[in-house]
């Protein structure tokens, strides 16, 4: 395509008459020397776009991790441990098993193998392995238990806190 070989492209004030591209304003209808567009403006700063929705950020991505364990008390305290879905073991030495992620924790007051953790998209729950003194949920003892966002577990002198991601709805 030739440029300049077409119509050329005219600019008229309201009444009519026809105007300089660059021109805000029309000399004969003023009656005074014309305006130029300030400089560094062009056309694109006037547009606006009328009804258009807002746009909306996009939600933040989900953690990685289906609950995450705060040691509060004990010899991990000051630890956050990121349960990711699948099978957790807790203890003082717990036994390497297939399918099974271990944390390993000195505490005394532990058995070997504590308790274990299944945790997946709709759910954590908490099982306690036959331990000597027991796990405790919220002060209860607990054999078996579907953990809330904020219980604490106890295991001798270790507590943890639960945090749970926001559910989506």
């Amino acid at each position: 395509m030739v440029f300049g070989t077409g119509p050329k492209v005219l600019k008229h004030c309201p009444e009519g008459h026809v105007m300089e591209m660059t021109w805000r304003t029309c000399p004969r209808c003023t009656g005074q020397k014309p305006r130029d567009e300030l400089a560094g403006r062009d056309m694109a700063d006037a547009t606006v776009i009328l009804g258009a929705a807002p746009v909306k950020a996009p939600p933040p991505p989900p953690p990685d991790w289906a609950a995450q364990l705060a040691a509060t008390a004990g010899p991990a305290a000051g630890k956050t441990f990121d349960i990711k879905a699948g099978r957790w073991k807790f203890g003082r030495q717990p036994g390497n098993e297939p399918g099974f992620e271990v944390v390993a924790i000195a505490e005394p007051g532990m058995s070997r193998d504590h308790f274990a953790l299944e945790a997946g998209t709709a759910a954590v729950i908490l099982r306690d392995l036959g331990s000597t003194n027991g796990t405790f949920v919220n002060g209860g003892r607990a054999e078996r238990h579907v953990l809330q966002d904020g219980d604490v577990i106890q295991t001798g002198g270790s507590a943890f806190t639960v945090k749970l991601p926001p559910r989506t709805a």
